[in-house]
């Protein structure tokens, strides 16, 4: 009995693990995945590249175009490959990255191949909040904030906005709050994800600050005066991001 038992468990064990198939192979190429509500694409990342590719979720060639030098093509930050936010067309966007730490050049380019934005060189990539876009609730209106280490300032740009682009920036970012740094008041956009409570976290892991807030509340103010100077984490549900008190 314990035998026909044992053999029934591997045959389903077996069973389970043959829903698992192989759907696609690109040999020789790293590519990450974007995908919204209603498309999915494949995008080259890597260094030194001199040609982007992008591809349907097919995994038939969309686009192909060749840049005027190699670059990197990023697969850690968020809206490598997007659209709607940073140009207003249907056009899928790319970010690309050259040169050297800490002195990096950024440009956008549409799928076309055609340059959007260069924002030059001397910007620091060091961390995932470098690049970071976000929604501005109180502007109702899509940012980026970069920093410049070759004049150690932070740039705060108006990326426009549309309805689209402000649900995936929502749903794609960790969480987004202003300002930042703060010495008494944190605001955290409010991701709308089924959760009504905040917590904050030390480096220690302790968490300092658990608040409960209405679902349908746009911001969620915490009062983070008597928090020691440090770096902190916020949370709600599963998405977190850090911030600054000073």
């Amino acid at each position: 009995m314990k035998k026909i038992l044992y053999s029934a468990a591997i045959f389903a064990a077996n069973f389970a693990f043959g829903q698992i198939t192989l759907e696609k192979i690109y040999p020789i190429e790293n590519l990450q995945v974007y995908t919204n509500e209603t498309e999915t694409f494949y995008y080259t990342t890597g260094s030194n590249l001199s040609t982007i590719k992008i591809y349907n979720a097919d995994h038939t060639l969309k686009k192909q175009f060749t840049l005027p030098s190699p670059v990197r093509v990023s697969s850690y930050y968020n809206f490598i490959l997007s659209k709607n936010i940073f140009n207003t067309d249907n056009l899928l966007e790319i970010v690309t990255f050259s040169g050297s730490f800490p002195n990096y050049v950024i440009q956008i380019y549409n799928e076309d191949g055609a340059l959007i934005k260069d924002f030059g060189s001397g910007y620091l990539l060091d961390d995932e909040d470098d690049f970071h876009v976000y929604y501005d609730n109180t502007k109702n209106t899509n940012k980026l904030r970069l920093y410049k280490s070759s004049t150690s300032s932070t740039e705060i740009y108006n990326l426009g906005t549309t309805s689209l682009a402000t649900k995936e920036i929502q749903g794609k970012n960790k969480l987004s709050a202003f300002p930042i740094p703060t010495n008494k008041i944190l605001n955290v956009v409010n991701p709308k994800n089924g959760v009504n409570k905040i917590e904050v976290y030390d480096v220690t892991g302790k968490i300092v600050i658990n608040k409960s807030f209405g679902i349908s509340e746009n911001t969620i103010f915490l009062d983070v005066e008597n928090l020691s100077e440090g770096v902190y984490v916020y949370k709600v549900g599963d998405l977190s991001s850090k911030f600054i008190k000073n």
